[in-house]
């Protein structure tokens, strides 16, 4: 008797396909601010526990960049492999933007204005692939944690440049 229903309850005919939802752009926004809110958090609090403490914290910080650079990467690479070409414009802007930091801060010091340049274009340009993303979620996670990354550098940043 049991296995009477079995048969005809199978996991084919019980297992509903999960509906494919993307995210709205409120939500894709909602994510991106949520990353940036984390990373500024986890600059800020680094900022307050090491203090001034030289270049080491800069150079500790070099793979929270590499994290950044390569999802930027890896959401460009999405972005063409669908060929949706608006999208692979602004992912290659926060890859380009990105790549400008360093040299930046080659050229400026911290202290100097136009050191922000770039991580303000790194910034606008998320923001800009998250208004014009529709693909798949995976990358909009991948746009936060990049968000987060880059924001735990600019918080870190900004406020050792406040306290010197």
């Amino acid at each position: 008797m049991a296995y009477d229903s079995a048969l005809i309850a199978s996991a084919d005919t019980i297992a509903l396909p999960a509906p494919k939802k993307d995210f709205r752009r409120d939500e894709r926004f909602a994510v991106l601010v949520g990353g940036a809110a984390l990373g500024v958090a986890a600059g800020v609090v680094a900022a307050l526990a090491l203090g001034r403490a030289g270049w080491w914290p800069l150079i500790a910080g070099a793979p929270v960049f590499a994290i950044a650079a390569y999802f930027a990467v890896a959401t460009f690479r999405d972005a063409v492999d669908r060929r949706a070409i608006g999208c692979s414009i602004a992912a290659g802007l926060v890859v380009l933007s990105l790549l400008a930091w360093p040299a930046m801060a080659l050229i400026f010091p911290m202290s100097a204005p136009q050191f922000w340049i770039a991580p303000a274009a790194t910034v606008g340009s998320m923001i800009l692939l998250a208004s014009c993303w529709s693909g798949a979620q995976g990358a909009v996670y991948r746009l936060s944690g990049e968000a987060a990354s880059v924001f735990a550098i600019v918080g870190f940043l900004g406020i050792t440049q406040l306290m010197s």
